[in-house]
């Protein structure tokens, strides 16, 4: 089943990461993986301006996902350590996707999660150029297993942005990263999705 969906005010903040300490995160049989010749782990927000499953529609939500770079079998992929939903995205659940509830207001220029100790604000500004960030095409996550689904991106216009306060990404702290510098920032103001559903279960 395909899921297609629509995306508004998606922000990617990113952080150099120790490869060390991506280890400590990882499932057994991964390993980390440079992105443009640096380690990061990434805070992604996003709104869901609603899609379809199938047949079925899918509601507007907001997602905030924490996540590290890695290879799988030689492909480079984006490991999902977190991810945090508003109650209409926890239809999901019912897929096995490991989400969870949270409370998150994003909007051009402001990513907040009060509850999760998130919050990014920044001012979109020149257009960039294409970065590995946004073309990685398979995605996995740890849910009774290792699970992989295959990620189909539509047209998006990237712009870098830079932040306007000091960032929190408590997330990341608890994962025991070092946020004490600015993240890079991309941005864009509308993308879209597609995934085959459900996700292969790899172990």
């Amino acid at each position: 089943m395909v899921l297609s969906l629509r995306v508004r005010d998606l922000l990617l903040a990113s952080w150099e990461a120790d490869p060390e300490q991506i280890v400590r995160t990882l499932p057994p049989g991964l390993a980390p993986a440079a992105v443009d010749g640096r380690h990061l782990v990434t805070v992604a927000a996003l709104r869901y301006a609603g899609g379809r499953l199938g047949p079925l529609p899918v509601p507007p939500f907001s997602q905030l996902n924490v996540r590290a770079y890695v290879r799988h079998e030689g492909e480079p992929a984006v490991l999902f350590l977190l991810t945090r939903v508003t109650l209409p995205g926890m239809a999901a659940a019912l897929l096995g996707a490991p989400y969870r509830p949270a409370r998150l207001r994003f909007a051009r220029g402001r990513a907040d999660a009060p509850g999760l100790g998130v919050s990014i604000a920044y001012e979109p500004s020149e257009p960039a150029d294409p970065s590995p960030l946004t073309e990685h095409l398979l995605g996995l996550y740890e849910a009774a297993g290792l699970r992989a689904f295959r990620i189909r991106r539509g047209p998006a216009e990237w712009q870098q942005a830079d932040p306007v306060a000091p960032a929190r990404a408590d997330p990341l702290v608890a994962l025991g990263f070092d946020v004490s510098q600015p993240p890079s920032l991309l941005y864009a103001e509308s993308a879209r999705f597609e995934a085959d559903l459900p996700p292969r279960r790899l172990r």
